[in-house]
């Protein structure tokens, strides 16, 4: 099993990947619109004070990312992990529950990822996998939230680090 937490995944999910992702899922033409237009809109500024004044910037438009307080980007965030899901669920990877005979290969709840697998080796196909898919739409993991454990027969038992790539790996 790893944890994979993504590194400010609200800050990062690209206006670019939510549009394209509506489009190819064949979501209503006036829905992706409103949301183009939404996100269009989106600016922030920054304010500092001091004893004697403050000092603020114009407007500054958001070009990546979405608003956690806002409604819509929970939403938007997971829909843009649908693809993720569903190359995860074709890996065929997983523990199989016996009565309905489906397999488990992960859990996902906003940017926190488990990954269940029952070798090293699914487990290292899962994470590639996870890799592939979030440099492609620009998302980097945060490897401080990261980890792995293994179990046999219940009983814990030690694993290699995985490697994620050259420079980088998960205790």
């Amino acid at each position: 099993m790893a944890w994979i937490d993504y590194q400010k995944a609200f800050d990062r999910v690209p206006h670019s990947w939510i549009i394209k992702f509506l489009e190819l899922n064949g979501i209503n033409n006036k829905l992706i619109s409103f949301t183009k237009n939404v996100i269009s809109y989106w600016r922030t500024s920054m304010r500092l004070h001091t004893e004697n004044k403050g000092i603020e910037t114009e407007d500054i438009k958001i070009q990546c990312g979405i608003f956690q307080a806002d409604s819509l980007s929970p939403l938007l965030f997971c829909i843009c992990l649908i693809p993720l899901t569903e190359q995860l669920n074709r890996l065929n990877t997983g523990y199989e529950e016996h009565t309905t005979k489906t397999k488990i290969s992960h859990l996902l709840y906003m940017d926190d990822l488990k990954l269940i697998a029952k070798s090293e080796e699914e487990l290292q196909k899962q994470i590639q996998t996870v890799k592939t898919f979030s440099d492609d739409i620009h998302m980097t993991f945060g490897l401080e939230k990261h980890a792995n454990i293994a179990f046999k027969r219940g009983k814990l038992v030690q694993w290699q680090n995985l490697v994620i790539n050259i420079n980088r790996e998960i205790q």
